[in-house]
């Protein structure tokens, strides 16, 4: 038959058994000494056997006693486990965010970490990947709140920062005599990527692709390195790099901007939102 147990005699049976005496269990569950040995003895019916050996100054356990106190102990703590879970998944909010590979990492993740230190119990969801996907995604509700490349006024936002283009080669070896010009550019669909073929083939200039990275940290070492040339924001420019200009033969490009969109649902997203804002104020 089975035998269900009551947890307050469960708490008082490990109280009992902690401090060994009913005079200082019942100060500490604020209860009288009667009613402690009374729930004791209902317990002790429930299971069957004695828990405790009478007697002594000292209340020791019986095996029977030995056993379910390590049981007890599981019981409990296993019951306050949920409903801290239950209590806690009540005031967890998710926020779903989505950011190019360039801003998602120094530029950014300072200002994610800071929110979350302040905000315990909203999690973060961080996706990183190419702006027209992340804005497909955004569109499809997907992300609550992305930070995307766009051409000027693309898409309408009320965060946007201008992001100036260049043309960059390696100042150590520029590769500016090449019958063709070497191109170091991102995956189809990624940008720059068009914007150098047109500019080009408005010049009547032969080029080729060389290297493709998805990283931006990639493309800026293949650069460096004098593998070939690339457009990209004029943030990017490393000192290994140089800018070449109308001059060189490469002919200016339209600006870009950055631009934050936001699914204004909570408070939450709206203060991180001008968090990040004030942080690519900065750039």
């Amino acid at each position: 038959m089975n035998t269900l147990l009551n947890f307050v005699l469960l708490k008082t049976f490990i109280t009992v058994a902690e401090t060994g005496n009913f005079t200082i269990a019942s100060q500490h569950l604020n209860s009288t000494q009667s009613t402690l040995s009374q729930q004791i003895q209902r317990l002790e019916a429930l299971v069957g056997q004695s828990l405790f050996v009478r007697g002594h100054r000292i209340l020791t356990l019986t095996e029977t006693g030995e056993a379910l106190f390590s049981y007890a102990k599981k019981i409990l703590a296993l019951n306050d486990m949920f409903f801290m879970k239950i209590a806690g998944s009540a005031i967890i909010q998710t926020l779903r965010l989505g950011f190019p590979e360039d801003l998602a990492s120094s530029q950014i993740t300072p200002t994610l970490a800071s929110f979350m230190h302040h905000q315990p119990n909203i999690r973060l969801e961080v996706t990183s990947g190419l702006s027209r996907h992340l804005h497909q995604r955004y569109q499809n509700g997907e992300l609550d709140l992305i930070i995307i490349k766009q051409r000027k006024g693309e898409f309408k936002s009320r965060y946007c920062w201008p992001e100036p283009l260049c043309w960059l080669s390696s100042a150590d070896n520029p590769q500016l005599n090449a019958n063709s010009i070497p191109l170091i550019v991102f995956p189809e669909n990624g940008l720059y990527r068009n914007d150098m073929f047109r500019l080009l083939d408005i010049k009547q200039r032969a080029w080729h692709i060389t290297y493709t990275c998805s990283s931006l940290a990639g493309i800026q070492s293949a650069i460096a390195d004098g593998l070939g040339i690339s457009l990209l924001p004029l943030r990017a420019k490393l000192p290994q790099h140089q800018i070449l200009t109308e001059q060189d033969g490469f002919p200016s490009a339209k600006d870009m901007e950055i631009a934050m969109h936001v699914n204004e649902s909570s408070e939450a997203i709206m203060v991180l939102a001008e968090q990040l804002a004030t942080k690519l104020n900065e750039l």
